[in-house]
């Protein structure tokens, strides 16, 4: 399912559910949905919609490849959320869009893909399907579930910055067995930690000669970004000197980064320390 994305950034959303006798009422999200299917099935590959992989397609005027295999996927970047204007839906690989399943859109990923989603402002994970395409909208990564979503605590603000890991379809239905199995209040999975004491920077380069990152840091300085500095690392006995950007303390401020250095061509990454 090709979407049109919009942002969440408010949750004022009830549900209509259909109650015994033909008497209906408004329930609130979290309690709009007595029975949830098993981990299995969720996990469970349902598609009925089947292409090849590495295929290529348009979207917005932009042309998307996906990719052959989604081992070793690990990617930082932007989540969004979507809910109830899509629920009920088929999604782009024949499934249907259920908001209080783990599941997410992803614009290149094989459908279906399995991924550990980490909030990387507060810590808390959350393991999904990758079952749609999307988020077809700004710089954004993914596009979560509600559930999702609600799980790792982004449904106000409607984006959080997020690491994404690609585990296989075996360790998706161990995670989501366990997440199940215990109390959703004390989010077992979840690793609390600070804001400000996980600052966020953006990578835009590494390099072993350290006249090359102080052409980098200039480059970039030269489209009034501020706050770009080298840090020098070692890595197996090799100096290298990282080009950075930061710390970046909104996803705003990480847009308006973002569309500042789209006529660069970098290769990017969120990295947190």
């Amino acid at each position: 399912m090709f979407r049109k994305e919009k942002i969440c950034t408010h949750l004022v959303v009830l549900i209509s559910v259909i109650m015994a006798y033909g008497c209906s009422q408004k329930a609130p999200l979290s309690q709009a949905k007595s029975s949830k299917p098993s981990p299995v099935s969720i996990v469970q590959d349902n598609c009925t919609i089947q292409r090849e992989k590495g295929y290529e397609y348009r979207e917005k005027g932009r042309k998307y490849k996906v990719l052959t295999s989604s081992r070793g996927y690990k990617k930082r970047g932007i989540a969004s959320w979507y809910g109830p204007n899509f629920n009920g839906q088929a999604t782009a690989c024949g499934e249907i869009y259920d908001m209080f399943d783990f599941t997410a859109a992803h614009k290149t990923l094989p459908l279906p893909s399995y991924l550990r989603v980490k909030n990387l402002t507060n810590g808390r994970a959350i393991v999904v399907k990758v079952n749609d395409r999307g988020p077809f909208v700004n710089n954004r990564l993914i596009d979560l579930s509600y559930a999702a979503a609600r799980r790792i605590d982004m449904l106000e603000k409607g984006t959080a910055f997020v690491e994404l890991v690609n585990i296989t379809q075996a360790e998706a239905a161990r995670t989501m067995n366990y997440g199940n199995k215990s109390n959703m209040a004390k989010e077992r999975i979840a690793r609390i930690v600070k804001f400000n004491s996980n600052k966020i920077y953006l990578q835009i380069g590494a390099f072993k000669e350290k006249n090359n990152a102080l052409k980098m840091q200039q480059r970039v300085s030269g489209k009034g970004i501020k706050n770009v500095y080298i840090k020098k690392s070692r890595v197996k006995r090799q100096v290298l000197y990282r080009v950075r950007i930061g710390p970046i303390k909104t996803i705003d401020r990480y847009d308006q980064i973002i569309n500042l250095l789209v006529s660069l061509s970098l290769d990017m990454d969120l990295v947190t320390r």
